[in-house]
């Protein structure tokens, strides 16, 4: 339990325990010509998003007769609404490609390792990279999304904002998300947190930030309402599916295919390592074959955990009916125009919530990336990470 003495530099390939994690580097030629043409894409879209909104009544347009009937004007804002969907799919994807290609610096950190008890197998481990600030009171601690680990780039983005910050920082990697097998999560695995901040280290700390990103940032929340550890002062989600049924509803869509692809890929590695170790009741074979989030969780979710079903899982694990119990200051950071997390999704579950909860929508940028010129009204260095580190330090 608590922390492994063993130091890593910031080539995350030297821990070998996590060597697993790491994607090849080398991208296959073929990608660079897709990353261009993307990122040519980007471009376009975001001169188009920089254009003033059209006004029907606005004098350039009397006066040089640009538009003559309502017709043109509608078809202008629908072009427009395309470009901010096809904006959204390149902010999403152009940053992922990138990052295998010229991966963050990543701050010096140490294996962190824990267990937390769990009705069925016993106890489950935990891992995590652990980067320690010299005098630092406080810690943040840092949860991946869906198909993440410790290891994902937004993680070392946040671990190094944290630093920078004078924190120390904590990239978790949830059950079974650093291809250990020990078990599969789920969208509401709070227990996770607060094990490691249970663990001997992380226990001395007098106060801790949550940072979460995507799923993530929904386990973020959830244990932001639980509140069982009062060190924990503030917390932060990037770009969280609130209402888990409505989510998963608008994310198997067909149109998400791809998306529901990438991640399923990153899902099965993890449960196919969880299954040659006994640990599932239901064979990979079966549930490479699932097509949908809806499926799958049926297979794995609520089989390993004892939900009913679905529906009972989705109700029971989801944030947004509880967020009106929410006291710890909270922030939700979401794209307007986030292929994965619709805004739709989103706003419904803001309705209730607490006056603890601040929320930043964000017109640029995708899912959990954003242009480095990011401003959420927070003084000192732009960008995400940093932003929201400091909206958290103020707390």
């Amino acid at each position: 339990m608590g922390v492994g003495a063993r130091s890593a530099t910031q080539r995350p390939g030297q821990i070998p325990a996590l060597r697993a994690l790491i994607p090849n580097p080398q991208l296959p030629i073929v990608m660079f010509p897709c990353i261009a043409s993307l990122s040519f894409g980007l471009l376009l879209s975001q001169t188009i998003l920089r254009m003033k909104p059209v006004n029907a009544d606005s004098k350039a347009l009397t006066e040089h007769k640009l538009i003559g009937t309502s017709a043109k004007l509608k078809m202008i804002y629908s072009t427009r609404r395309r470009f901010d969907r096809v904006a959204g799919h390149l902010w999403t994807i152009i940053p992922g490609l990138l990052s295998l290609v010229s991966r963050p610096t990543q701050p010096k950190a140490r294996l962190f390792r824990t267990v937390t008890p769990d009705p069925v197998l016993g106890h489950v481990r935990l891992t995590g990279l652990l980067s320690e600030v010299s005098g630092a009171d406080t810690i943040v601690l840092i949860v991946h999304g869906l198909s993440g680990n410790a290891m994902s780039h937004y993680c070392a983005h946040a671990a190094r904002a944290a630093v920078r910050a004078g924190y120390s920082a904590l990239r978790l990697s949830l059950r079974g998300a650093d291809y250990s097998g020990e078990d599969i999560l789920h969208g509401g695995i709070t227990q996770d947190i607060w094990a490691a901040l249970a663990a001997p280290l992380i226990a001395e700390y007098k106060h801790v930030l949550l940072l979460g990103y995507s799923v993530g940032g929904h386990v973020v929340l959830r244990a932001a309402v639980e509140q069982l550890d009062r060190r924990v002062r503030g917390a932060a989600a990037i770009c969280p599916p609130l209402d888990l049924n409505h989510a998963t509803i608008a994310f198997d869509d067909p149109t998400r295919a791809p998306y529901r692809s990438h991640i399923f890929r990153g899902l099965n590695r993890a449960y196919a390592a969880t299954a040659a170790r006994g640990r599932v009741a239901v064979p990979l074979s079966v549930v490479e074959r699932a097509r949908t989030c809806r499926e799958r969780d049926a297979l794995t979710v609520v089989n390993r955990f004892g939900f009913r079903n679905v529906d009972d899982y989705y109700a029971r694990e989801s944030v947004a009916p509880r967020l009106k119990n929410l006291r710890v200051p909270s922030l939700v950071v979401s794209s307007r125009h986030d292929p994965l997390v619709p805004a739709e999704t989103v706003r419904p579950a803001l309705e209730s919530a607490s006056r603890a909860l601040s929320v930043a929508w964000v017109e640029t940028g995708g899912h959990v990336y954003f242009p480095k010129s990011l401003d959420l009204g927070q003084p000192g260095p732009t960008g995400l990470e940093a932003q929201v580190i400091r909206w958290l330090s103020e707390q």
